[in-house]
């Protein structure tokens, strides 16, 4: 888990907003990691950063920012989150996300719906 936590703090260093004047998981942390599994339904391309808009099994839907080289290319994904925005503006990109997810993402087997009672 410790190469993970650094690759997400040296992702994470330069900021994904190249105005941005300090680290996003200082800001933004999360007191402990989540994980959320789901499917890709769309990647926008940012310098060295990927944002992921990922559909989870509960039906919910997130933008996830990482590191573009250690980004899984995989539509089923697990995400590894370290740290949540409620507003987040991306120059780069031109657009605000609300929120947005900064986390580390691997392949992962499909998102399975949650059980029923």
């Amino acid at each position: 888990m410790r190469p993970l936590v650094a690759l997400c703090l040296a992702m994470l260093a330069p900021a994904c907003d190249r105005t941005a004047p300090r680290n996003p998981l200082e800001q933004y942390r999360l007191e402990r990691p989540i994980e959320v599994r789901g499917n890709v339904l769309e990647r926008l391309s940012a310098g060295s950063y990927l944002y992921l808009k990922v559909h989870e099994a509960s039906g919910a839907e997130r933008w996830v920012a990482t590191l573009k080289q250690t980004a899984s290319t995989s539509n089923q994904v697990v995400v590894t989150v370290f740290g949540e925005a409620a507003t987040f503006a991306s120059p780069r990109l031109g657009r605000t996300f609300s929120p947005l997810s900064f986390g580390a993402v691997r392949a992962g087997s499909p998102a399975v719906p949650p059980e029923s009672p």
